[in-house]
């Protein structure tokens, strides 16, 4: 039996995780730090706060962080945090998010916490100065963040994008197909380029996109043709998997490849063999195939419009690229990706904080290709010339992003208050909105609890 080691056991997690058996291995809270608007240098840092019960956020002479018994301090460079901004003290469900008196304030999800107020805060923007975090209380995956292709930055912060990672990163290792699925935009090509590079092949990585050729020029795409072939065919040409050969053809859009071509390409991945358009011969291929697609492909199954046996030999254990909405935690390694490439570097550019604000709030709904466009387009809107800084404010966002209505007054609850709203809605969610029985596992009256929950600002949703 083959060593496991880490990528090993990530595999078999999720494989156990995706069989529904259970889910990825539940992790601590974590604290993300995102990004600064003065200072996009740095790069975002993640601190897993398990057995901590209190965290210190504050202004200090140089960034960073210490551990002190069952307590973390978080010093930050940051010119308008204050040097006692705010306190995170851990309680059932989430922590409780304290402003410490700063002078700029501290605000989670957009809103400012009042002098005296505490939020209980289970996963949320929090914002220190001109600092911006995500706490994040339920986590799963694993502890280890992959590195990106230049061998420093991580390619993501989210623990279980990072689980399917490291078990795509162990098939394409051994030599194994994959299929990448996401939605629109969610970077599903890098994540093929990544996995091209952690591979080890020699040759190039192939790029196509089923969806763009024209169906009548596909095959001739894929598989090439000899002279003769066809009118007009007057030398030979190779096409794209064996162009792959030694590396890796990257088969974008999938779910559009036509029928009669998802038979031959099935060939191809169980036999390595390619016969070119007009030829009575074959040529073998060694080569990688990573096909990626937004489409449900068992739906299309399902209609008779995709093989099964196809899906079954690519996308035995398929990783999903998780939409940008629900890896929050890449937003600050995003957007310093985006603009390190910007003329002058992350030294150039800045944010005003409502816009970065804005950027961090907004749900992103296409994605990384949408954050990427957003961005380059403020930084030429925000452009003055050569020499003067870049200062990116909500004016030069696309009005997408800039139109997000501002957050309305919160409920002030008072600590306890806090803990029994979040243990009434973990019980409202275990019994499906049903009050008798959340009042049943309560041991209270169902009127006391339809009382507690009016005044606890919750909806009644069932029984």
């Amino acid at each position: 039996m083959a060593d496991k080691g880490e990528d090993g056991e990530a595999l078999d997690t999720l494989k156990t995780a995706r069989g529904g058996a259970v889910e990825p291995p539940r992790l601590p809270p974590m604290l993300v730090r995102l990004v600064s608007a003065e200072d996009l240098r740095p790069p975002a840092e993640r601190h897993w706060l398990d057995g901590l019960e209190e965290v210190r956020i504050l202004r200090g002479r140089t960034a960073g962080a210490r551990r002190e018994g069952k307590a973390l301090t978080v010093t930050l460079d940051d010119a308008y945090a204050s040097t006692r901004h705010a306190r995170l003290r851990r309680v059932d469900g989430g922590f409780l998010v304290t402003d410490e008196g700063s002078t700029n304030g501290t605000l989670v999800d957009g809103r400012p916490l009042g002098e005296g107020e505490q939020r209980l805060v289970r996963n949320g923007l929090l914002e220190m100065g001109h600092t911006f975090f995500l706490l994040r209380s339920d986590v799963h995956g694993t502890l280890e963040a992959p590195t990106a292709e230049d061998g420093g930055n991580p390619l993501t912060l989210n623990p279980e994008f990072s689980l399917g990672l490291a078990a795509a990163g162990r098939l394409v290792r051994r030599a194994h197909d994959l299929l990448v699925t996401g939605p629109s935009g969610a970077g599903k090509e890098i994540v093929a380029r990544w996995l091209h590079g952690l591979s080890g092949r020699r040759g190039p990585l192939v790029a196509v996109n089923c969806a763009a050729v024209p169906e009548h020029l596909l095959e001739d795409e894929l598989f090439g043709h000899v002279k003769g072939a066809f009118s007009g065919a007057l030398t030979d040409r190779p096409g794209l998997l064996r162009a792959a050969h030694l590396g890796t053809l990257l088969l974008d859009e999938i779910g559009d490849m036509p029928a009669p071509l998802q038979a031959k390409l099935l060939r191809v991945i169980e036999d390595r063999r390619v016969r070119p358009v007009g030829s009575e011969q074959e040529v073998q291929v060694d080569l990688l195939v990573i096909a990626a697609t937004h489409r449900d492909l068992r739906g299309l199954v399902a209609e008779g419009r995709f093989r099964e046996d196809l899906l079954a030999r690519l996308g035995l254990l398929p990783l999903a690229v998780p939409a940008l909405r629900d890896r929050r935690e890449d937003l600050g390694l995003l957007i310093r990706h985006v603009l390190q490439d910007v003329p002058g570097g992350l030294e150039r550019v800045r944010f005003e904080l409502d816009a970065l604000r804005l950027l961090l709030m907004h749900d992103w709904p296409l994605n990384v290709r949408e954050l990427r466009s957003a961005l380059l387009a403020s930084v030429d809107l925000a452009r003055s010339d050569d020499s003067e800084p870049i200062v990116i404010g909500p004016r030069h966002l696309p009005l997408a992003v800039r139109s997000r209505p501002a957050p309305g007054p919160a409920h002030v609850l008072s600590p306890e208050d806090a803990v029994l709203r979040e243990r009434l809605l973990a019980l409202l969610a275990e019994h499906r909105g049903n009050v008798a029985a959340v009042a049943r596992a309560m041991a209270k009256p169902r009127t006391k609890v339809q009382r507690l929950m009016a005044r606890l600002g919750l909806q009644r949703t069932g029984g």
